[in-house]
């Protein structure tokens, strides 16, 4: 970094740092993740409503989005009904990923694409899903508005079981019941 862009930097923390946006700067000093390139994932079978498996034996965690637990009966098997109305077996999705190339179970994070339609968010903004982040955020506020816009319309599971039990606490054991 030049000694002018250096200064510019600093002068701009100064001034912002009364305003508490400091930590907007820090952000954008900080190097953009580099992109890796889409892959393509033909659809073998669907675990549940965010996680699916490709003909290659890939297995894939869609981002940002958590679904109903399959033992939260009927609420896990409605939103991997809900996935399969657009990820078929035999589909091909586009799948992209974001800082975290996998989880701690070996799979595939990514954002899966269908043309123009992130699966991710199209479970949430027709509640199916919840946002649930960790640290890959490419689309996090776009997920978060797509969240509030589904409780708001009382779409999907928003209607009647609103989530009650959240996935995240079924699976930490925090919800009163075993149905969640």
């Amino acid at each position: 970094m030049s000694r002018m862009s250096s200064r510019l930097v600093f002068a701009l923390a100064v001034a912002l740092a009364g305003s508490g946006q400091l930590s907007l700067v820090a952000q954008a000093r900080r190097p953009p993740v580099p992109r890796a390139p889409p892959v393509s994932c033909v659809v073998a079978r669907l675990a549940d409503g965010d996680s699916l498996t490709c003909a290659d034996g890939r297995k894939v965690r869609l981002l940002l989005i958590d679904t109903p637990e399959m033992q939260q009966k009927p609420w896990g098997l409605m939103a991997k009904r809900q996935l399969e109305l657009l990820a078929r077996p035999g589909t091909t999705l586009r799948l992209e990923r974001d800082r975290t190339p996998r989880d701690r179970y070996g799979r595939t994070l990514a954002y899966a694409w269908m043309g123009d339609v992130m699966l991710n968010e199209w479970m949430v903004a027709n509640g199916w899903a919840v946002v649930l982040a960790y640290q890959d955020v490419r689309y996090l506020e776009r997920m978060k508005r797509a969240e509030r816009a589904a409780q708001a319309a009382r779409k999907g599971l928003w209607q009647s079981w609103a989530f009650r039990c959240r996935p995240v606490d079924f699976r930490a054991r925090r919800c009163g019941n075993s149905r969640g």
